[in-house]
């Protein structure tokens, strides 16, 4: 009786453990073995290119908790695959129309800055012109004022006649000098005038395109850039590296067991924020990567890694 009752009883071991391993299996599954799957040429990323964003998003978690989580390898059956859809072309027609709208910014900024230096020569001729008139006005005033105390006297003395020929002559000269001087004004005054409405004109088309961009474009995105399905992580989307990374990171955390979290900074964060910058990990992700992972390895781990090696050499 004692051999079928222990027969049954590690047939109810090995159930129950099969049952608890099913279960448990993807939770915390590290060191978690994956490789490079499906690279749609689509994407313009190299293989190496593809490997690189890996590495880089399997150290920045390791690093962050200091534990060794993921295992580049080539057979593994756990994949990571990169999957062109129309996700992808809407995230290349946004990347376009951004690179767009920072192109007219550029102009817009360029155009500016010419009105501005146009303006500051305006204003420097404008401040020129009114100085000289004013001593003009004045000069010529002090000339006839002169000319007729002599003309009372029956006229100027010879000396005196030829310093007033001098000065009327003069006169003459700063007074053709000013006419061109005006005209100078005029003719920067009409290109200031030209410009500043050239430069109305492309605000007012680029205030435009903003709009459109912002109707078509400016939305919280859940995280629909890629997906983890318990065999593989699909990558379906990224405008940037740094957008890739981010996409790479919040996968990997979901095969590490890992939910969604509710700080919006986060990496785990349901939706995809602004990813200009390098992405970081919050105290929110860590401490969701503690709370299914621990600080240390424990028994139920190391029990599952031992199941799963066995399995691999099955």
């Amino acid at each position: 009786m004692r051999f079928p009752f222990t027969l049954a009883l590690l047939f109810a071991v090995v159930l129950g453990g099969g049952f608890w391993y099913q279960n448990t299996a993807a939770i915390c599954p590290i060191p978690l073995s994956y490789r490079l799957g499906e690279l749609d040429e689509s994407f313009s990323l190299s293989v190496d290119e593809a490997k690189q964003t890996l590495f880089e998003a399997e150290a920045k978690w390791e690093e962050s908790v200091g534990r060794d989580l993921f295992i580049y390898d080539e057979n593994a059956d756990f994949t990571i695959n990169f999957v062109f859809d129309e996700r992808q072309e809407l995230s290349d027609a946004e990347s376009t129309q951004r690179n767009k709208l920072d192109a007219q910014l550029k102009e817009n900024e360029e155009l500016f800055a010419v009105v501005d230096k146009v303006q500051i020569e305006y204003n420097a001729l404008a401040r020129s012109y009114q100085n000289r008139t004013a001593t003009y006005e004045e000069r010529l005033d002090e000339y006839n004022q002169t000319v007729l105390q002599y003309n009372d006297r029956g006229g100027a003395p010879e000396e005196e006649f030829e310093v007033l020929e001098s000065e009327r002559i003069a006169l003459n000269k700063e007074a053709d000098d000013l006419i061109i001087l005006a005209d100078e004004l005029n003719n920067l005054a009409a290109r200031l005038n030209e410009l500043s409405d050239r430069g109305n004109a492309l605000v007012e088309i680029y205030n435009r395109d903003v709009a459109r961009y912002n109707e078509q474009f400016g939305f919280s995105r859940e995280f629909t850039q890629g997906d983890y399905q318990g065999d593989k992580i699909n990558i379906y989307e990224f405008s940037n590296r740094n957008e890739l990374q981010t996409v790479l990171l919040h996968e990997f955390g979901h095969a590490l067991g890992i939910d969604h979290v509710v700080a919006s900074s986060s990496v785990m964060y349901y939706l995809l924020e602004d990813m200009e910058a390098v992405p970081t990990f919050s105290t929110d992700d860590l401490a969701a990567f503690y709370a299914v992972c621990g600080t240390t390895e424990g028994w139920q781990q190391k029990l599952r890694r031992s199941i799963r090696t066995v399995l691999q050499i099955f």
